[in-house]
């Protein structure tokens, strides 16, 4: 964490709202990127981010350790994406709309990476871009999802398994 990090996060403990404005417009594509990967839905994700940063907002007084605020905004996060994803109907991964990847990454490799992200189960899509959008350990993951840490690396590496296959196989259909 960055010293001008630090500054900004004691800032806004004492109250400047521009400094947690600042800090949360920080955090605020990374947290997306997991909730657009955690829901497959722009729309989702924008509700899940948004109402983890009204909550981050009203309770950031509450933050016991600096250092933290990272995984602290991520466990907002989860149980906004877990409240979500319980109260709707999956969506087939084909009814996105092709835009919406775009947001997410940008080019169309990782369109395809993200389409790939979206079939993989629940859980293994959680710990996917857990791991690698937000890069946390595995002990961290373990903590947010309340899993052992040998399931998150079990549901990890069937994960990785699947996009691998699911890539090789769009890459022959594609004749790439």
């Amino acid at each position: 964490m960055s010293p001008d990090e630090l500054r900004l996060i004691e800032k806004a403990q004492r109250g400047d709202s521009a400094a947690l404005g600042r800090l949360l417009q920080h955090y605020e594509p990374r947290l997306f990127a997991v909730a657009l990967t955690i829901l497959c839905s722009h729309w989702d994700a924008q509700d899940a981010v948004q109402e983890t940063l009204l909550e981050a907002c009203d309770k950031f007084v509450s933050l016991r350790n600096p250092q933290s605020v990272a995984a602290w905004l991520t466990t907002i996060l989860m149980r906004k994406c877990y409240r979500l994803s319980a109260s709707r109907r999956p969506v087939p991964v084909e009814g996105l709309p092709r835009g919406e990847a775009f947001i997410f990454v940008g080019t169309e490799r990782d369109d395809e990476v993200f389409q790939a992200v979206a079939g993989l189960s629940d859980e293994q899509r959680t710990v996917v871009a857990l791991r690698f959008y937000l890069d946390l350990s595995y002990e961290d993951i373990a903590t947010l999802t309340d899993n052992p840490e040998g399931t998150v690396k079990s549901r990890l590496f069937r994960g990785m398994r699947r996009l691998r296959s699911a890539l090789s196989e769009r890459r022959t259909s594609s004749g790439v």
